[in-house]
């Protein structure tokens, strides 16, 4: 084996010629925070119940799993909740279809619970997700398992960067 001095794709794209573009999320991009409070109603919301918890800004956007944080009141037994997105058009204008556990999936919500939503979904998605959308990206959570409470709640904030 031998020392090697390699480089990110970043740095290649910025010092190929001609030079290609880095996207200001990934080098430049401001972050974000979108913070969100969700009470369900005073009735129960059946098993696979979704709440709407931020919408995204329109434009290129990428959310830091790792540096976000949900926190949840007890569900009950069996309870799972998933993160996802709704339906979007992307730049090209094309739809992007619903996602409803491409965040995270299966997190137990059995009692009360505080995680980072890196969850089980694995690959690039465990650490974040990005869009490029015309109108912004609902992000939303879905419970599995069984119903979601009256009056459950679901608290957090996501991290994101901008162009």
């Amino acid at each position: 084996m031998a020392v090697t001095t390699e480089k990110s794709d970043q740095i290649t794209n910025a010092e190929a010629s001609p030079r290609t573009g880095i996207p200001a999320y990934d080098w430049s991009g401001k972050l974000r925070i979108a913070r969100f409070d969700f009470t369900q109603g005073s009735s129960a919301g059946d098993a696979n119940s979704t709440a709407e918890l931020v919408r995204l800004p329109t434009g290129r956007v990428r959310v830091y799993l790792a540096q976000s944080r949900i926190t949840t009141s007890a569900f009950g037994s069996s309870r799972t909740l998933d993160l996802g997105h709704m339906a979007y058009t992307d730049e090209a204008g094309d739809t992007v279809a619903a996602d409803e556990d491409s965040l995270d999936a299966a997190q137990s919500v059995s009692g009360a619970a505080s995680y980072v939503p890196i969850g089980t979904v694995g690959g690039e998605e465990s650490y974040l997700f990005s869009s490029h959308s015309t109108e912004g990206v609902t992000i939303i959570a879905k419970c599995e398992g069984g119903t979601i409470p009256a009056a459950a709640t679901i608290k957090g904030y996501f991290v994101y960067a901008v162009e």
